[in-house]
């Protein structure tokens, strides 16, 4: 179609709404498509200044969507279809008090910013960052400290009960860890990508990624179910030593893999507005499941007598009530998503764009097999020191990880917004996108490491009063501290590695670095080390060094020509 019929289209046609089933379109002038308001022909405002993020959001998709569906009937009609469309789409102009927004500006608009559309306009990359950020990073907080409150009520029934609870749990992570969250990293990178791009098509890729969530929850439901007892035996425990504490643990997994489906929808629909630029909702879903489960679970434990079982109950129960509400937001607001059609419709189409986001899911599910087997080996290594120091060790980890959360936040931010600017392909964008995130990131992690030695004298009396343990602690608190700001940076990087799609880098990453610093731990601790608190010293090396390298060979990749954000890193 050449560029001077374009140039004369002066209106769209929207999908079908899912309230009226009705059909409507918009206006512009002669030398740009419309975005503008069709309240009329749907009896549907159009989104003010006063509406949510969000209602201006699914707006600009609904202009997006109906753009493409005129475009694609104009591209595929004879000439006099062609001038029978426009002619119609004219005549069917409408625009609410006056307002109308050309494609043309809008386009202008959204090149200032990657970021959120607020207004017609664009959010700052500074806005849009925090924006981002903030919210994932509560939305991450929710739940270990709903587990925190969890671990506090089930303790109250039996030191048993809190052992199997635990030791489900970890189970539960480990799968989390492997199989779901590479989906969530994989989503947001799709969505974020067909979000800002008129050549993807957004319903079908977040429809697609909702089913194969789904799938993939079905199957872990079943293996958890079934093999249950084999994974309590696996975490040590035996039924014929201990038989209380493992079926206490068996039936506490088996009732927390029903809601695996739950959970993968959950962290599903959650790729989904991340990639959106949207982390309220999330948060929202996370904060509210987590608020009834801690209200619920005492009921059902104590009030129901259901022990431990009746946590479990309670957590499924609000897992599906996140996740489908989650669900019903992504259906309300993304015109033409659907569940089940594109199995239905296309199998081989299906097939083909799940074995792609499977195949990059199995890439992070290999890097979270390196992260997680070298904290692994760490945990296992710190008993060779004795429990008290091993103890110490877990605390710090924990103390570690936790410190974390912000500087993980920061890394959605910067995969989201990173992942529209090269499908925009905004150079200025990407580079200061990287810039502003690593900034952050540095200055987030230097803080952290300041407070945490400030709380010094106060924070290991919050986790022990054990001589021993304490000692452990304050011994290896240095090493929390130091590793800080390397940590934050290389959280942020690896979400720029995510923005550029560059997922099987991410993995070498990881790999290479696990096998530096559990090489390191080994060589210290059978060659070195001749203290127990040695041991716990060659440990935190390793740690030390898991960071460095991942944040020395990302920055290596920067300057690499073959990669994906190369070409817009480079002056002009």
């Amino acid at each position: 179609m050449s560029g001077v019929f374009r140039a004369s289209v002066t209106g769209g046609v929207l999908p079908h709404s899912r309230s009226s089933g009705r059909a409507c379109c918009s206006s512009s002038s002669s030398s740009s498509y419309s975005t503008g308001a069709c309240a009329s022909s749907r009896g549907e405002a159009q989104p003010t200044s006063s509406g949510t993020s969000f209602e201006r959001r699914r707006y600009s998709l609904l202009e997006r969507e109906r753009s493409k569906l005129l475009w694609s009937r104009l591209d595929s009609g004879t000439g006099s279809r062609r001038q029978s469309v426009v002619r119609r789409a004219r005549n069917k102009v409408k625009s609410q008090d006056g307002v109308i927004v050309t494609r043309k500006k809008n386009q202008q608009n959204s090149k200032s910013s990657p970021g959120l559309i607020e207004d017609g306009g664009a959010l700052s990359i500074n806005d849009s960052i925090a924006t981002i950020a903030l919210p994932a990073f509560f939305a991450l907080a929710a739940d270990p400290i709903a587990s925190l409150v969890d671990s506090a009520w089930i303790g109250r029934i039996d030191a048993i009960s809190l052992t199997a609870s635990g030791l489900a749990i970890a189970v539960l992570n480990i799968v989390v860890k492997l199989f779901n969250s590479p989906l969530l990293s994989v989503t947001t990178s799709v969505i974020a990508k067909a979000y800002v791009s008129p050549k993807r098509d957004l319903s079908r890729a977040a429809s697609i990624a909702i089913e194969l969530g789904l799938l993939g929850g079905a199957a872990q439901t079943i293996l958890l179910f079934v093999g249950a007892p084999f994974l309590i035996h696996l975490m040590g425990v035996d039924s014929a030593q201990d038989p209380v504490l493992y079926h206490t643990a068996v039936s506490f997994l088996r009732i927390r893999a029903l809601g695996t489906p739950a959970n993968v929808l959950l962290l599903t629909t959650q790729g989904i507005f991340r990639g959106l630029g949207d982390t309220k909702r999330p948060f929202y879903a996370t904060l509210g499941g987590n608020v009834l489960n801690v209200g619920l679970a005492p009921l059902l434990i104590f009030s129901f007598g259901q022990g431990a079982d009746g946590a479990a109950w309670a957590t499924v129960l609000c897992e599906y009530i996140s996740a489908l509400y989650l669900l019903y937001i992504v259906y309300e607001n993304i015109p033409g998503f659907s569940v089940g059609s594109n199995i239905l419709e296309s199998k081989e189409r299906f097939a083909g764009t799940a074995k792609q986001l499977l195949g990059t899911s199995s890439v992070l599910a290999f890097r979270s097999l390196c992260i997680v087997g070298t904290y692994a080996i760490a945990s296992g290594w710190s008993l060779a020191a004795g429990e008290e120091l091993s103890a110490a060790h877990q605390v710090c980890h924990q103390l570690w990880l936790g410190s974390t959360l912000l500087a993980d936040a920061l890394a959605v931010a910067a995969q989201t917004l990173l992942a529209q600017a090269i499908t925009k392909e905004d150079a200025d964008s990407v580079k200061e996108i990287i810039a502003k995130t690593c900034g952050v990131g540095l200055i987030l992690g230097t803080v952290t490491a300041l407070l945490i030695q400030l709380s010094n004298g106060v924070l290991p009396g919050l986790f022990s009063d054990d001589e021993s343990v304490l000692a452990g602690i304050n011994y290896l608190l240095p090493y929390v501290v130091w590793t800080q700001p390397i940590t934050a940076v290389a959280f942020v990087l690896d979400g720029v590695l995510y923005g550029g799609s560059d997922f099987s880098f991410a993995a070498k990453v990881m790999f290479s670095s696990a096998v530096v610093a559990t090489g390191a731990m080994t060589l210290g601790i059978n060659f070195v080390a001749e203290s127990d608190f040695d041991v716990l010293q060659s440990i935190w090396v390793g740690y030390t060094l898991l960071m460095t390298m991942r944040l020395f060979l990302i920055l290596y990749r920067l300057q690499q020509k073959e990669a994906p954000y190369r070409k817009y890193l480079i002056e002009k």
